[in-house]
């Protein structure tokens, strides 16, 4: 019978019954020797009243949620990239979420949060909910996960009409002597070389860093940016570092400007 009732996990069934059995127990400590319909009824709403508590994160039952949406919370933009990153839409037009809790595991473990293995899957449970929404406020065009849907040349023409629509003039160079420069970027007195990586399964390594790094120098711009829809390996970042180059997700192509200033 209680599988009819989806939305109730086993841990919150759990926690329902135990409040039910305090309830009846307090009911009888008031020398009521049973439950009248009044009282099964007020200890219905109670239970209904708890659940809407634990689910919202008022009433927190076998976890700190008020602790854990305050972690969550502060690091709101960075877990927003990574689940734009991670989170993909496959040929079948469902979302895969397998990289995106590996990345939980991560952020667990750098922010040194300990939980038990009970507690893992309320917390991811919270997180995703959490960051869908954010990730949700300013949508990107997902990319679908079967190649055939679009090519190379289709994203290059994605990321610029996304920096347009954010005040850019951008060029497609779409030239066999550009040097790896794909979309030429200006706004007042900002000149951007990018580079468009479009992956489909490993994340985008230290050669497009090196080519994005090349480009900007060919082209005499300010700076060399890298964006994908995909994420970047550690050594990239680290390169991408050491170079002054930029590593984006194309999500995040409407806030080029500001990224660049604070640089300059």
């Amino acid at each position: 019978m209680l599988r009819g009732f989806g939305i109730f996990s086993a841990s919150t069934w759990v926690s329902l019954t135990k409040f039910a059995i305090v309830f009846i127990v307090a009911m009888n400590l008031a020398r009521l020797d049973r439950l009248t319909g009044l009282a099964a009824g007020l200890a219905l709403a109670a239970l209904v009243l708890v659940w809407l508590a634990t689910r919202l994160g008022f009433l927190p039952i076998g976890g700190d949620n008020a602790e854990w949406r305050r972690l969550i919370r502060r690091h709101e933009q960075a877990l927003t990239k990574r689940y734009r990153q991670l989170v993909r839409v496959n040929a079948y037009g469902a979302e895969e979420f397998d990289k995106w809790h590996e990345e939980l595991v991560r952020f667990r473990d750098s922010t040194k949060l300990a939980l038990d293995e009970k507690a893992v899957p309320r917390f991811d449970a919270l997180a995703t909910r959490m960051v869908a929404k954010w990730a949700a406020v300013t949508p990107d065009a997902r990319i679908p996960d079967a190649m055939e849907e679009i090519t190379p040349q289709d994203y290059e023409h994605l990321c610029a009409d996304l920096l347009r629509k954010a005040g850019w003039e951008a060029e497609v160079t779409g030239q066999s002597g550009d040097q790896g420069v794909d979309i030429l970027a200006r706004r007042d007195d900002l000149t951007v070389a990018l580079q468009c990586k479009l992956y489909f399964g490993n994340p985008v390594g230290n050669k497009a860093v090196q080519e994005a790094h090349a480009a900007a120098g060919f082209a005499d711009a300010d700076y060399a940016v890298v964006v994908s829809n995909r994420d970047f390996t550690n050594a990239a970042e680290q390169l991408a570092r050491k170079l002054g180059v930029l590593l984006v997700h194309h999500s995040e192509l409407p806030d080029l400007e500001a990224m660049l200033r604070p640089a300059r």
